[in-house]
């Protein structure tokens, strides 16, 4: 490894850990490249790289999505959705907990956001599950690990990052991402009955006759629409992800505003205003992301890792095994979406180079990301979770320890399995 490549990543870990916001850790770990090798004249490079990093058509769709979250959350559709999901999983012993993992899925759908899962959510089932005798430790950690289920299901953010990164179809991407997404939420609730069942949960008592549930699912039917016409538009090839993002928010405004005039228009520019900082804030470590990206590129880091990769003598099997420990250990300390934008191109240059499917991979990649938003010292769910909770991150980690080891599982099937993940693309024509 050259000074060179040893300066970019000492500087950026180091001011990362130190605790630097991790755009201007990328973008001084460039320049101290720039300062050890002498290449001052590629300066000017720097900040053009930054802007072409941001200025994708494809990425319009980020904070289209946000805003289409946020009108959601600031619309209490959210409650629609608790009533779809307890009148259909409620029932079961551990109704509660159940109905906690089947929100995430539906609402996974309209948000595709983890912490917009947490917040929406955690809000109405962590004291909802503490009041009804579970430990509060234990509805922290359901609503933590359930939250991971919104990154991997359409419109997911990660997805379209990844997808516009590493030049893979972000439709691809979305329809090879649903199995594999409802595959986590099946294995936690397995999980839960079988916790139910150990420690006797209790089942959630409400009306679930063919007029009540026919009730509450036409009351879910107008927000679930919002996934539908993410979906539809873009597996059917109608629309482009910035503008399925587009409609989804024309679609969750008038819905809000008119429909259940649950929102005003003095509350809209506070919903703006929270979709523009958190777009910003995506868009700059995007930008920064792409020339730290390029100085690797510099200074050959994927042709070095595809000719080690080469030597190495390893099936495709055994090498998706390291991606898997590399990609959970970087997810531990860093945020997704700067591993997509730091490593993403470059991993998934290795492992195409190793026989690996990218479109397989971008799942495998994504997946393990999401799991790293639940262990420390980063386990961004975790801690959001534990504030809501108060539960003491110790008895958190204890009650999530559970959850994470049956994600693992799901994601050592999706790894072994392509077929899997790649079915449905290949159905749909990509």
């Amino acid at each position: 490894m050259s000074i060179g490549l040893l300066t970019l990543l000492g500087v950026f870990l180091g001011l990362l850990l130190a605790g630097l916001p991790i755009a201007w850790a990328m973008i001084a770990g460039v320049l101290s490249w720039m300062a050890i090798t002498g290449n001052w004249a590629f300066l000017p490079i720097v900040p053009e790289r930054l802007y072409q990093g941001m200025d994708s058509f494809v990425l319009m769709a980020v904070p289209l999505f946000i805003l289409a979250g946020e009108l959601v959350n600031a619309g209490r559709i959210t409650d629609r959705l608790i009533a779809f999901a307890n009148a259909w999983f409620g029932a079961m012993r551990g109704g509660l907990a159940q109905v906690n993992i089947g929100a995430s899925i539906l609402f996974a759908g309209i948000t595709g956001v983890a912490l917009g899962d947490i917040a929406a959510l955690g809000r109405v089932f962590i004291p909802a599950m503490v009041k009804q005798g579970y430990t509060s430790a234990y509805a922290a950690a359901v609503t933590a690990s359930s939250s991971i289920i919104g990154p991997m299901l359409p419109p997911s953010l990660t997805a379209v990052i990844y997808g516009s990164i590493t030049d893979i179809s972000i439709g691809a991407l979305m329809a090879a991402t649903i199995f594999p997404g409802l595959l986590i939420g099946l294995a936690q609730m397995i999980l839960v009955a079988i916790q139910a069942r150990i420690h006797n949960f209790p089942s959630v008592q409400a009306d679930r006759s063919p007029k009540a549930l026919a009730k509450v699912s036409g009351a879910a039917l107008v927000p679930l629409m919002i996934p539908v016409i993410i979906l539809a538009g873009i597996l059917g090839g109608i629309m482009t992800p910035t503008e399925a993002g587009g409609i989804a928010c024309v679609y969750a405004l008038v819905v809000a505003l008119f429909f259940y005039r649950s929102v005003d228009a003095r509350s809209l520019a506070a919903v703006f205003s929270r979709s523009a900082l958190f777009s910003g804030q995506l868009l700059i470590i995007v930008g920064c992301g792409a020339a730290f990206s390029w100085a690797m590129g510099m200074e050959n880091v994927p042709r070095l890792l595809s000719g080690a990769i080469e030597g190495w003598d390893m099936s495709p099997l055994a090498i998706m095994l390291v991606f898997n420990a590399a990609l959970l250990v970087l997810g531990m300390f860093i945020d997704p979406t700067a591993v997509i934008i730091l490593f993403g191109p470059i991993l998934a240059h290795a492992a195409q180079a190793a026989g690996i499917d990218p479109l397989h991979f971008g799942v495998v990649a994504i997946l393990n990301l999401n799991i790293g938003l639940l262990t420390p010292p980063l386990g961004v769910c975790l801690f959001a979770a534990e504030r809501m909770a108060g539960c003491g991150l110790g008895a958190l980690l204890r009650a999530t320890a559970p959850f994470l080891a049956v994600n693992l599982i799901a994601l050592a099937i999706v790894s072994a399995v392509p077929g899997l993940s790649l079915w449905l693309p290949r159905l749909l024509g990509f």
